[in-house]
């Protein structure tokens, strides 16, 4: 692996871990493309550098939880959410091959697209994340575990989901990224695992620049759709996402 490969692959997690575009698929496809394929330790890094970018732009919520964790809901709406997550990721992990994941990819994209639609259209905000109903965060634990399936965008699915049923689209980005803290832990825990097993051969000057590049587009990727849910531009991620249901249609 180059440096520039290393770059490459660590924006690319940052940018598609926030934005609602679906990481898994734009790395499928990217692998597709270039033919790279960097090896699980490298996964696990570019994890926890996607990780320490939701930290700390999510610094003082994160923060406010802890100080807090009876009077302030979203620490039992994270751990009440990830446990369907959990489940479902646990049961596709053992019985769906993994070539199985190639064809449902563009099926992955497509829904992306109408569930974007959908919340931008339909979604009326009603109700602050702390009055949500436990229903709402159950569903949207359910939805990121199938989101566990390439295309299906993890913060696409959960923050339309979370709008659908009427909770402010501010408050849905920012509890969507608080899922995706014990998802990126778990994930980098079990590729950890994984990957004591098998040789490291990526460089260390490449992992370190691909953490640098998966921390900073992570941050700035958060930031994106932040601005997005406020300045009502959340459907020009279902209009990009022409691009990679397209290319996946002609490649996989």
């Amino acid at each position: 692996m180059t440096v520039l490969q290393s770059i490459f692959l660590g924006l690319l997690q940052g940018f598609t871990e926030f934005l609602p575009v679906s990481s898994s698929g734009h790395l499928m496809l990217a692998e597709t493309l270039f033919d790279v394929k960097a090896g699980l330790f490298f996964d696990v890094m570019l994890h926890l550098g996607t990780l320490l970018a939701v930290v700390i732009a999510l610094r003082r919520s994160l923060w406010q939880t802890i100080r807090h964790p009876l009077s302030d809901r979203k620490l039992l709406f994270v751990t009440a959410a990830s446990i369907p997550t959990f489940a479902i990721a646990l049961l596709v992990k053992l019985f769906v091959p993994e070539r199985a994941m190639n064809y449902v990819l563009p099926i992955g994209f497509a829904l992306t697209m109408v569930l974007i639609i959908l919340s931008d259209r339909l979604s009326a905000a009603r109700v602050r994340l702390q009055q949500a109903s436990w229903a709402s965060v159950i569903v949207t634990g359910v939805t990121q575990g199938i989101a566990v399936f390439p295309g299906l965008s993890r913060s696409g699915s959960t923050i339309s989901v979370m709008k659908l049923f009427g909770i402010n689209g501010s408050d849905a980005a920012e509890f969507s990224f608080l899922l995706s803290v014990p998802v990126i832990l778990a994930s980098a825990a079990v590729e950890g695992w994984e990957a004591l097993h098998t040789a490291v051969t990526v460089p260390w000057y490449c992992v370190v620049t691909g953490i640098a590049a998966a921390f900073l587009s992570g941050l700035v990727s958060v930031y994106m759709v932040m601005r997005a849910i406020k300045t009502k531009s959340w459907i020009w991620f279902a209009v990009y996402l022409v691009i990679p249901l397209t290319a996946s249609l002609i490649v996989l």
